[in-house]
């Protein structure tokens, strides 16, 4: 289940890690998701440069970036040990230092148009005050409690997990499972869309996954709420039993534009092959246009 303990919750808002939330909150380029396990990950883009835990004490331990993100060179010069986490935590500067470079390193390893362009449909959507609320990123099914190998589904990392504030025919609040694309090729193969309908058709009809996701988004909803990280006045929200899946098409020209589309029909026709409600497909100009 994804949800922190109250202890764990409070250490941000006004206690031992609440400067640290600070310098979260300030930068819009990193993500504050909370995780199973009484954990919380902070994400540059697509990468995890933070991990957060509570341990049994009471106190926090902390994992940095993975050296994986810098074999052979520097790491971060910020450190959580544990003989250095308490000065750290108590100074603002070191904790900037820490991210600065965390993001360098972490964007050298690995440049992405879609890691940011995910990043930016996270941050333009975190109010109740819109249709479409995301609240979670890289949501993965935890089949730990599958003991029976049989009854597994292939492991599958949703995107984004997006709240739809306005209800359904049924009078029920549609949580969706978003895939976003970006460009020439991102639509292809098993990274393809028609590979994200057949993974996503195997959660929605998982009924352990389908709960699994319902906990936690009412959990992230409650907590990043009481934090801060959502505005807006939250609506009585009463959720579907089974989610729906979403396609975001990100295009930087006509000939993309023209692919994606033809992926969007492709994704649909799938979805109807298979039993499953089309997926809703929103197109994004993924341009900056000037205007004076």
């Amino acid at each position: 289940m994804r949800q922190i303990s109250p202890t764990h919750l409070n250490a941000y808002k006004s206690g031992q890690l609440s400067k640290l939330f600070k310098v979260i909150i300030e930068d819009p380029e990193l993500s504050f998701e909370i995780r199973k396990d009484n954990q919380v990950m902070i994400y540059y883009r697509k990468d995890k440069i933070l991990t957060i835990k509570e341990s049994k004490k009471g106190d926090f331990n902390f994992e940095i970036l993975d050296p994986e993100y810098y074999k052979g060179g520097t790491g971060p010069t910020t450190f959580f040990d544990k003989d250095n986490k308490d000065y750290t935590l108590q100074h603002t500067t070191d904790l900037r230092a820490y991210f600065n470079q965390a993001k360098k390193l972490a964007h050298a390893y690995k440049i992405g148009l879609e890691f940011e362009v995910q990043q930016k449909i996270a941050l333009g959507n975190h109010s109740f005050n819109n249709r479409f609320v995301v609240v979670d990123m890289e949501w993965q099914f935890s089949q730990e409690e599958l003991k029976d190998a049989k009854d597994r589904i292939s492991k599958t990392r949703i995107d984004l997990v997006i709240v739809d504030t306005l209800k359904n025919k049924e009078g029920l609040n549609d949580i969706y499972l978003a895939e976003l694309k970006v460009g020439l090729g991102a639509t292809e193969g098993r990274s393809g869309t028609i590979d994200h309908v057949n993974k996503t058709f195997k959660i929605i009809n998982k009924p352990e996954a389908c709960c699994a996701l319902r906990k936690d988004v009412e959990n992230i909803i409650k907590q990043k709420k009481e934090l801060g990280l959502l505005d807006g006045e939250c609506p009585d929200l009463v959720f579907a039993c089974k989610p729906k899946m979403m396609l975001i098409l990100a295009y930087r020209c006509k000939k993309e534009k023209e692919q994606l589309e033809t992926s969007a029909s492709d994704a649909i026709n799938r979805a109807h092959e298979i039993g499953m409600s089309a997926p809703i497909v929103i197109h994004h100009n993924a341009l900056i246009t000037l205007n004076i």
